[in-house]
């Protein structure tokens, strides 16, 4: 495997380094390969983001699009979920080394969900959002649902299936490794971008962009790259504990379908940009 090509995705360039650095092996390889063939995905995520902060928008516009937006990023609860349902299944067999494994699966889980939940003492990242969203929107207006995008929740109804009512548990920890690696992706991206526009554009007064940019800041330099190892970690834990291998092609689809749907709600949040 190289990386020797050049490529047109600043996501993509992000995102390689992470996962070289997993192990080698069939869920690496299914990664690299759903990145590469889902590239003009990426790109069409990038136009939308490059979009959004090229100048300032409406609060009509912004309220759309933040709610929209939110829908993508709102995980924990579905990821906390996921881990009581493996949390059910351990019980199922109380004492095995199975079970032992499966509640270690659900430790990988809640490492990367401490942060959202405030579990380290921080500030939770609901609220972080909101301050986000409510300060360049001009009020709180975009929580509504009648704002939400139905691309944007029909992606955020096809991850909560995945995790918390299909039967294959596996199906949503594959879900939440793409996330989790993707996210990783998107923040980095983003941060900039965000930085300057809330001042340059928004009109956020440079001593409290720091504040308004929190929910990104709080996301990079590590933060998601790490809960991608969390997320890796629960799958081995659970593939081991059920003497089951991941299937290259399944989570290939998996992590295909997870970008084709990120990238449709980014490129209908694009058209409301004008």
């Amino acid at each position: 495997m190289t990386n020797t090509v050049i490529k047109r995705s600043q996501l993509l360039k992000l995102i390689e380094p992470v996962l070289n650095d997993m192990p080698a092996g069939a869920l690496r390889h299914a990664l690299f390969e759903a990145f590469w063939a889902q590239e003009d995905a990426l790109v069409d995520i990038e136009d939308a983001f490059a979009r959004l902060t090229s100048r300032r928008h409406s609060p009509t516009v912004l309220r759309k699009f933040f709610a929209s937006w939110s829908k993508t990023n709102n995980s924990a609860a579905s990821v906390s979920g996921l881990a009581n349902r493996i949390t059910l299944l351990a019980r199922s067999d109380e004492g095995s080394a199975a079970a032992a494994q499966l509640y270690r699966a659900c430790g990988s889980l809640q490492r990367i969900t401490d942060e959202d939940l405030g579990a380290l003492g921080n500030t939770l990242h609901a609220d972080l959002f909101y301050t986000m969203a409510t300060a360049l929107c001009g009020d709180d207006q975009w929580i509504l649902k009648d704002n939400c995008l139905p691309s944007a929740q029909a992606f955020k109804d096809w991850t909560d299936t995945r995790r918390l009512r299909d039967r294959d548990l596996l199906q949503g920890l594959l879900t939440t490794l793409i996330h989790e690696v993707y996210t990783h992706g998107e923040v980095e991206f983003i941060h900039p971008l965000y930085s300057q526009w809330f001042v340059r554009d928004m009109g956020v007064p440079p001593e409290k962009s720091r504040a308004t940019v929190a929910w990104v800041t709080v996301h990079t330099g590590g933060t998601e790259s790490n809960h991608f190892a969390h997320a890796v970690a629960a799958v081995n834990e659970f593939t081991t504990a059920m003497q089951i291998e991941v299937d290259p092609a399944t989570a290939r689809d998996i992590f295909a379908q997870y970008l084709q749907r990120k990238a449709r709600v980014m490129s209908d949040c694009a058209q409301l940009l004008g």
